[in-house]
C-alpha cells in the first residue's frame, strides 16, 4: 500500500516537473520569436528614412530620436537578452514610428510612393504579428505562474527549484 502512494506521488512530481519544463521552453521559444520580429521591424527603419529623405521638411529632426533609439536597441541586443529588459526601448521606438507615420500622412507625395506604402505595410504587419505573439506570451506566463503557485503551495517546491516569471506589459 505504501509503495502505491510513493509511486503515485513520484509520478505526480515527475509529470508536474515535465509540464513546468515544457512550459518554460515554450515561453523561451516564443520570446526569441518575438525578439526576432522586433529586430526585423527595426531593420525597416533605415529604409523608411531613405524613402522619405527628399520629401519631408526637417527630415533629420523627425528621424533623430528614432535613430538614437535604434542604436540603443542594437546595443541592448548585445548585452540584454530578455524581452522584459528590452521592452521599454521597443515601446519608445513604436511611439516614434507612429509619430513618423502621422507626419508622413500629411504629405500626399509620400502616400503615393509605392516603396513608402510597402515599408509602412511591412512595419504595421510586423506590429500586428508582434502584438498577437505578445498576447500568447502573456497567457503562457500566467499559466506557468499558476503552476508555480500550485508548486509552492504543495510540498513539491522542495524538489523543483523553478521560480515565477515576472509579467511584462503589452507595449504596442
Amino acid at each position: 500500500m505504501i509503495y502505491y502512494i510513493i509511486i503515485t506521488l513520484f509520478s505526480f512530481l515527475l509529470i508536474f516537473s515535465i509540464i513546468l519544463i515544457l512550459l518554460k521552453n515554450k515561453i523561451n521559444k516564443l520570446e526569441k520569436k518575438i525578439l526576432k520580429h522586433i529586430k526585423e521591424k527595426n531593420n525597416l527603419i533605415p529604409s523608411l528614412y531613405e524613402t522619405t529623405k527628399n520629401i519631408l521638411n526637417k527630415h533629420n529632426e523627425i528621424f533623430k530620436e528614432i535613430l538614437i533609439l535604434r542604436n540603443k536597441d542594437f546595443v541592448e541586443s548585445i548585452y540584454l537578452k530578455s524581452l522584459k529588459e528590452k521592452s521599454k526601448t521597443h515601446k519608445e521606438i513604436d511611439k516614434e514610428i507612429n509619430f513618423i507615420f502621422k507626419t508622413c500622412s500629411k504629405h500626399p507625395k509620400l502616400e503615393k510612393k509605392a516603396k513608402f506604402t510597402l515599408i509602412k505595410e511591412n512595419i504595421l504587419s510586423k506590429n500586428i504579428y508582434i502584438w498577437n505573439k505578445m498576447k500568447q506570451y502573456i497567457k503562457l506566463i500566467n499559466k506557468f505562474n499558476n503552476f508555480i503557485f500550485i508548486k509552492n503551495i504543495l510540498i513539491i517546491w522542495l524538489f523543483i527549484p523553478i521560480n515565477k516569471i515576472k509579467k511584462i506589459k503589452l507595449y504596442l
